[in-house]
């Protein structure tokens, strides 16, 4: 009897548990759901991770109800998830149709621009960053007095502070890196534009309480907590009756 309501009373503050909190994102990886964890806890949230039901290799990140679509922002201002980043890998065919040349050139276009981007992300304190490339479409046979079409680029760098007021990177790392990504770039034909992102304040979160009985919960759980206990009461009298029911049999069959 003692290992049933043990395991009843398990269960009903599992579930309670469950109540308290919402999941904010589903299906990352270990890495993202740390990065996001990290994020929002040094912002005053209680974030955590669990492992992802649909798939017990990546994560969810989870937080209070209360505090859900604060911390939904907080993760877009500071840029996370980080999105999934596609390489020469993803565009270049393996096998199959062979492409133009005016084809194998956007490709290659948009490849390096991504790869040069995912770059850029892995610096610490940017945010996000999208890089614009031009290259020229090469003449089969260039005549010699004839004007030469330069490759060209944009950059937007979107970033945060973290322990100084400046950028992560100046305007010019910020070319050398893209014209050491791409032939015949020169830095002076890089345009570079770097934002910086408003990122809230960290403020202290009063907390609110609603009392259930002798019980303080979050308002949010309120109704959860109202309606286990009617559950518990309602198992505790079926069996107080399932014992009372029990005991007078026993008399009666020991009274035969």
């Amino acid at each position: 009897m003692l290992e049933r309501w043990r395991y009843l009373l398990v269960g009903c503050f599992a579930l309670w548990a469950l109540a308290c909190t919402e999941p904010l994102y589903h299906g990352l990886d270990e890495a993202q759901a740390n990065a996001m964890v990290v994020e929002l806890s040094r912002a005053g949230f209680g974030a955590t991770k669990v492992p992802d039901p649909a798939d017990a290799t990546l994560w969810v990140v989870q937080v209070p109800r209360a505090e859900r679509v604060e911390a939904w922002e907080r993760l877009q201002q500071a840029g996370l998830p980080r999105p999934v980043q596609s390489g020469f890998g993803d565009f270049y065919p393996g096998a199959g149709l062979i492409p133009t040349s005016q084809e194998e050139r956007v490709i290659l276009q948009y490849a390096t621009a991504q790869e040069v981007r995912t770059s850029l992300l892995k610096i610490d304190g940017v945010v996000d960053a999208h890089v614009h490339l031009v290259l020229p479409q090469k003449a089969r046979v260039q005549l010699s007095n004839a004007p030469k079409a330069e490759p060209r680029a944009s950059v937007l760098v979107r970033w945060r502070v973290l322990e100084s007021e400046e950028p992560p990177l100046s305007e010019e790392e910020v070319r050398a890196l893209v014209a050491g990504a791409v032939e015949e770039l020169k830095p002076e034909a890089i345009e570079v534009v770097m934002t910086r992102a408003t990122m809230a304040p960290v403020q202290e979160r009063e907390a609110v309480f609603a009392a259930v009985g002798p019980l303080v919960v979050a308002p949010q759980s309120a109704s959860m907590v109202k309606a286990l206990i009617v559950g518990m009461a309602l198992m505790i009298m079926a069996l107080s009756a399932g014992l009372v029911v029990l005991v007078v049999r026993r008399r009666q069959q020991e009274g035969l």
